[in-house]
């Protein structure tokens, strides 16, 4: 369940970045990563091979890496939408960076996450949360439907 690696000290409500490194330095900033240029270069490397932008403002970022034991989730939620100067013209409204472990299961993860995500109204409900308890608590709920 995505809801279990959800915590409030990882997600950012609002948060502002003129570029992608800008915004994933501030996500890896709060998780357990010690390098992070390093691992920021890394994303960025998959990203040129593998976009991940999906549409409908949605980003999935996503890692696997070493030295971690469990797979950590780090969200950002911008409601009225950021742009990038160095990822082209997507706009992102949730960005949701996955730092796997090699010890999950990250593929079921990854297409929860998915499922979760292609839900329009979820997707509204999720960018008009004002704390990032609320951002866990809506996700556990549409878990559990």
């Amino acid at each position: 369940m995505l809801s279990e690696y959800l915590e409030p000290g990882k997600i950012l409500l609002n948060a502002e970045g003129n570029s992608y490194r800008e915004l994933l330095s501030m996500m890896l900033d709060r998780s357990s990563v010690t390098d992070i240029p390093g691992t920021v270069d890394k994303i960025l490397e998959r990203e040129k091979i593998m976009p991940t932008a999906l549409g409908k403002g949605i980003f999935l970022p996503r890692i696997v890496v070493d030295d971690i034991k469990r797979t950590e989730v780090l969200v950002t939620l911008n409601h009225g939408g950021l742009v990038f100067d160095d990822y082209g013209t997507g706009v992102a409204n949730v960005i949701m960076l996955f730092l796997f472990s090699k010890n999950d299961d990250y593929i079921a993860l990854l297409a929860q996450s998915l499922r979760l995500l292609n839900d329009d109204s979820l997707r509204s409900d999720l960018l008009h949360c004002r704390k990032a308890d609320d951002v866990i608590k809506t996700v556990n709920d549409w878990e559990k439907e």
